[in-house]
């Protein structure tokens, strides 16, 4: 049987995957509002904001996995304060991808008790 920290990384890895084969295969421009471009890791922040937020209330593990996967997806992007679609793909910002994933393994268990207990 596979635990919940497990199903929390794994989720989080397989949404890291999608996201990453969806942005290179439909490399389009993210929209931009009065010239602050929004990128797709700021809805992967904002859920996983507000999920922690409303887990008084409401937890739902499958749900911060899919937020977490999509920010991490752009985590190297942020590091390398990247500009373009090839600074994404840059080799410098999947080395920090890859040890955002380490850390998001190591710490799983970490993770998902604390998002249960507050």
């Amino acid at each position: 049987m596979i635990s919940l920290y497990d199903k929390y990384f794994l989720i989080t890895f397989i949404t890291i995957l999608i996201t990453r084969i969806w942005v290179y295969i439909f490399n389009k421009p993210s929209p931009t509002i009065k010239n602050f471009r929004i990128h797709h890791y700021m809805y992967g922040l904002f859920f996983i904001v507000l999920l922690f937020g409303l887990s008084r209330f409401y937890t739902n593990i499958y749900l911060l996995a899919i937020s977490t996967g999509i920010f991490l997806d752009e985590i190297g992007f942020i590091i390398i304060r990247g500009k373009s679609h090839e600074d994404n793909y840059s080799p410098k910002s999947f080395m920090f991808l890859l040890l955002f994933i380490l850390l998001l393994f190591v710490f799983r268990g970490v993770i998902v008790d604390y998002y249960l207990s507050i």
